[in-house]
């Protein structure tokens, strides 16, 4: 299935959904989530809704195996570097006009994804090692977005039909971390802005 196709198909069940016709929704996201990034993510994403409507175990578990399959799809649609080039990453310019299109969305996919399963770990299990957890996961989701910003910004999108879907993305899920961190308290943001994090609710409210 294409890029195109998938991204077109995504909005469909969007759609349904918001019309509330789940099964709909969910019959266009269900028989290709093994092999579409999109389709799986859509498919991962009316789990997670359900789960966080509901709070009930079984829900969460199947929202919970819903992400962890839409990151495995994502995943090997994502750029793969070996090590020398990680290595090289951290010293020289990257180069963005490698990836392709199909790998910069993959890259989002995978950040949305991931966003959802740290948020889902909260309520797996509500232990102080799963609050542990959960804050590595949107650390390093948070680098994910801050990669597909990157993306966005220095990759030449000409004729891409798909620069929209992408860029909506990537500014929604960066907007939303800025939104979320800028209304904690000053003492936790200082904590959060020496491990990386930022907020800042008017660079949300321009994005």
């Amino acid at each position: 299935m294409t890029l195109e196709k998938a991204v077109y198909e995504a909005q469909q069940a969007i759609n349904y959904f918001f019309n509330n016709e789940f099964q709909k929704a969910r019959d266009i996201m269900v028989p290709y989530a093994n092999s579409s990034m999109y389709h799986s993510i859509g498919n991962a994403v009316f789990s997670f809704l359900e789960a966080i409507l509901t709070f009930e175990h079984r829900h969460i578990k199947l929202a919970s195996e819903a992400l962890k399959k839409s990151m495995t799809v994502c995943d090997k649609y994502r750029k793969k570097n070996s090590f020398g080039k990680s290595l090289e990453k951290m010293v020289k310019k990257i180069n963005y006009e490698n990836y392709s299109e199909v790998e910069a969305h993959a890259e989002l996919c995978y950040a949305e994804s991931y966003l959802l399963k740290a948020v889902l770990t909260f309520m797996e299990d509500e232990t102080l090692s799963s609050f542990i957890k959960a804050g590595l996961k949107i650390r390093l989701c948070y680098s994910c977005y801050r990669e597909c910003h990157n993306i966005l910004v220095n990759r030449n999108w000409d004729n891409s039909s798909t620069k929209p879907h992408f860029e909506s993305g990537v500014r929604m899920g960066i907007g939303a971390f800025n939104l979320m961190i800028s209304l904690l308290p000053s003492r936790v943001i200082k904590l959060l802005e020496f491990i990386g994090f930022s907020g800042n609710k008017v660079r949300f409210l321009s994005l």
